[in-house]
This record gives C-alpha cells, structure tokens and sequence, in this order.
C-alpha cells in the first residue's frame, strides 16, 4: 500500500474518533432546590406632623421673645414641628434632611437657608443619621436666615435693596428621610 493511501486511511480514522465524541458529557453534574423561607422588610416614613402656629425669633437672634414682624437681612426665625418616626430595619441608617434654602411664594429673589436640628421625646439630641433605635416622637426646630448680604458693587449680590418692603409666603419645607445603603 502506498504512503499516501495510509495517510489518507489514517486521517479517516482520526475524524471519526474525533467525531464519535462530540455529543456525549464527558462530566457528572446535578442539582437540587433549596427551600425559601420567610423575609420580612421593615419599613421608614415620617407621620403626624404638628407644627406651632407661627414663626418666632430663633433662640439666640435678636428680639427673641415673641412671634415674627417685619424680618431684616441678618434675621434668624425658627419653627417647631413635631412628627413620629417610624424605622424598622436590622440594619436600618437612614438621614433626616430639609432643602437647603427655602423658597417664597411668587417672590424672587428674595431667598433663605434653612437648618434644621432634632430631639427624641426625652428633649435628647438626635443625630441626622437615625436608625432604627431613633423610633418614635421627633421634635424638628427648623431655622430659616436671611443672610445679612453683601456690597452692591459684588459680583452677585445678596439681599441688597431689592428685599425692602416685600410681603411673601414662606413655602412648605420638607423634612424628608432617607435610607442609606448599608452594602455600599
């Protein structure tokens, strides 16, 4: 027999070794289900806000003894609202917060910062950062200032004579919660 007809019969040979194999598994395998379980989420949300009817003088401002007149630039005035906290949660961290300035009704550009600090039912300090240890009755103060402004000749002035004589609605402000991510 030629060279070359061995060749031939023995690449023959290959492929069909090669191919007889293609469809079998050459490894065991298997599975099983797990059974679930139960999971239960907690929950966050603020309900029953009260609030005191009016605005007063934050502690500390000038002419701190009664309800609101007529603010000038430099003015700190303050509210206390009270709400219940609800959180539930392992490893439940969630902040308390308020928007940054507060906003007047059809007014521009009159504008205001806004803070806020919080106490539990006992008149303790809360942190921002609450947890689920943190439930329950919250006293807000929140502080609105009108800043004191700056010189007419700065590049963008603040609160200079264009915030004289105007009457506005201070707008709702949200005190908001929100998770943080424990897994971050």
């Amino acid at each position: 027999m030629k060279n070359s007809i061995k060749g031939a019969l023995a690449a023959g040979a290959a492929a069909v070794l090669l191919l007889g194999g293609a469809g079998t598994l050459a490894y065991w395998s298997d599975s099983v289900d797990l059974p679930g379980g139960s999971v239960t989420s907690g929950e966050l949300k603020l309900e029953s806000p009260t609030c005191d009817a009016d605005w007063v003088y934050a502690t500390g401002s000038a002419g701190a003894t009664g309800t609101v007149g007529p603010v000038v630039p430099g003015d700190v005035i303050s509210k206390e609202c009270t709400f219940e906290i609800v959180a539930t949660g392992d490893n439940l961290n969630a902040d308390l917060t308020v928007p940054a300035t507060a906003t007047f009704a059809g007014v521009t550009p009159l504008t205001a910062t806004v803070t806020a600090t919080y106490e539990d039912a006992l008149g303790d300090a809360l942190p921002a950062a609450i947890t689920e240890d943190d439930d329950g009755l919250v006293t807000a103060t929140i502080s609105v200032e009108f800043p004191y402004g700056t010189a007419e000749d700065d590049v963008a002035p603040i609160n200079i004579n264009d915030s004289q004589e105007v009457a506005a609605t201070l707008n709702a402000i949200a005190v908001s919660v929100e998770q943080n991510d424990p897994n971050p």
